[in-house]
C-alpha cells in the first residue's frame, strides 16, 4: 500500500482537479512561462537531452538512493539521471561562456518526508547499514534544472604546467538533475526479508569500500577518500585509489570480491588490521562465506604472480 505525502501530511491523493486542469482548453498545450518548469518525462529527457539542456523541468519518476549514487530512474525506457548540484564539467562550460539558471532547493515538509523515506535503509544483524537496500519504493514529482554535457572528449589540466589529460564521456555523468523541489511523494514499503535471505554472494562495492576504510582507520589514514576503478586483467577484484594522494602510506588497494581479502594493489602484500578483521567476520557471515568455502576460494592478490616482489602481511 502506498503512502502519499502532501504538505507534510499523510493523505489519499485527489487527482480530479489535476485531470480537469489538464483537459481544460488553452491550458493543456499552453507554453510555460519564464518561471514555470517544462512538464516532461524522464524518458524524454534522456531521448532528447539537448532540447532541455540548462532548463527548469518537472517530471514524475522513481527516486533511488544507493551507495555513491542517487537519482531518478524510469525502467520503461531504461532512463537514469543522477541528482547532483556541481561537477567538473561546470568549470569547463563556464569557460565557454555557458551559464545556467540558479537552483535554490526548497526544504519544505514534502522534501523532509522524501528525505526521511530515502534515508530509511535495511540494517544487517551485525548493525551495518546497507546503502543499496532501501525500505521504501519512492515515486515523486520533481522540479529542477536539467543539465546535459555533449558526449565529447574534453581536455583538462590540473594546472597550466601539467600535461593535458583527456577526459572521456564515460568518466563522469553527462546527464544531471539539480533538484529544486519535491511534491506528491508516494512511498511504498519494501519487505526487508528480500535482503536478509541467507545465500552465497560476492561483496558489494559498499562492503569492499568499508573494508579498505577499516584498514585505513587503524593506520591513521581515515581522512582519505577512495576512488573506485577497475583493472580488466583482474575482474575478480575491486580496486580503490586513495584521493588525494596521502603524504605517506598506501595509495592503491584491491579487494577480493569473493572473499573480502584486502591487498596492496602495487605490491604483493595481504593487508590486515584489528578493525578490518572484525568487519571481515561480519561481512563474510552476511554473504554466506563459511570457513570451509573460504579455504576453497582463497587466492593471492593481483600483484602476486610468480616472480613479483612480495612483502609480509601488512600490519
Amino acid at each position: 500500500m502506498g503512502i502519499c505525502v502532501q504538505g507534510g501530511k499523510l493523505s489519499v491523493r485527489n487527482s480530479i482537479a489535476a485531470v480537469v486542469l489538464a483537459l481544460a482548453p488553452g491550458i493543456a498545450f499552453a507554453q510555460p512561462t519564464a518561471t514555470e518548469p517544462i512538464k516532461t518525462t524522464l524518458c524524454e529527457l534522456v531521448k532528447t537531452p539537448e532540447q532541455f539542456n540548462g532548463k527548469m523541468v518537472q517530471f514524475r519518476a522513481e527516486y533511488l538512493s544507493k551507495f555513491q549514487w542517487e537519482g531518478f530512474v524510469d525502467e520503461s525506457c531504461s532512463a537514469k539521471i543522477q541528482v547532483s548540484a556541481y561537477g567538473v564539467f561546470d568549470d569547463i562550460r563556464a569557460q565557454d561562456g555557458q551559464t545556467h539558471l540558479p537552483v535554490h532547493p526548497k526544504h519544505d515538509d514534502n522534501y523532509r518526508a522524501f528525505r526521511k523515506y530515502a534515508g530509511t535503509k535495511f540494517r544487517w544483524p551485525d548493525g551495518g547499514r546497507c546503502q543499496d537496500c532501501p525500505l521504501y519504493r519512492i515515486i515523486v514529482t520533481a522540479d529542477g534544472r536539467f543539465d546535459y554535457f555533449a558526449g565529447q572528449t574534453i581536455v583538462v589540466k590540473a594546472n597550466p604546467a601539467e600535461k593535458a589529460v583527456g577526459v572521456s564521456d564515460g568518466d563522469l555523468p553527462l546527464l544531471r538533475f539539480a533538484l529544486q523541489s519535491i511534491s506528491d511523494v508516494v512511498a511504498t514499503p519494501i519487505d526487508p526479508s528480500i535482503y536478509s535471505a541467507k545465500k552465497r554472494r560476492d561483496l558489494t562495492l559498499e562492503e569492499a569500500h568499508e573494508l579498505v576504510k577499516a584498514f585505513q582507520k587503524d593506520h591513521g589514514e581515515g581522512g582519505n577518500g577512495l576512488e573506485k576503478y577497475e583493472v580488466k586483467e583482474y575482474p575478480g577484484f575491486q580496486f580503490f585509489q586513495a584521493v588525494p594522494d596521502p603524504p605517506s602510506g598506501r595509495i592503491h588497494y584491491a579487494v577480493d570480491r569473493r572473499t573480502g581479502d584486502v591487498w596492496d594493489a602495487v605490491i604483493c602484500d595481504h593487508l590486515t588490521s584489528r578493525s578490518l578483521a572484525k568487519l571481515l567476520i561480519a561481512i563474510r557471515k552476511r554473504i554466506g562465506l563459511t570457513e570451509e568455502v573460504y579455504r576453497n576460494l582463497h587466492r593471492d592478490g593481483p600483484m602476486c604472480e610468480p616472480g613479483m616482489p612480495r612483502l609480509g602481511t601488512g600490519k
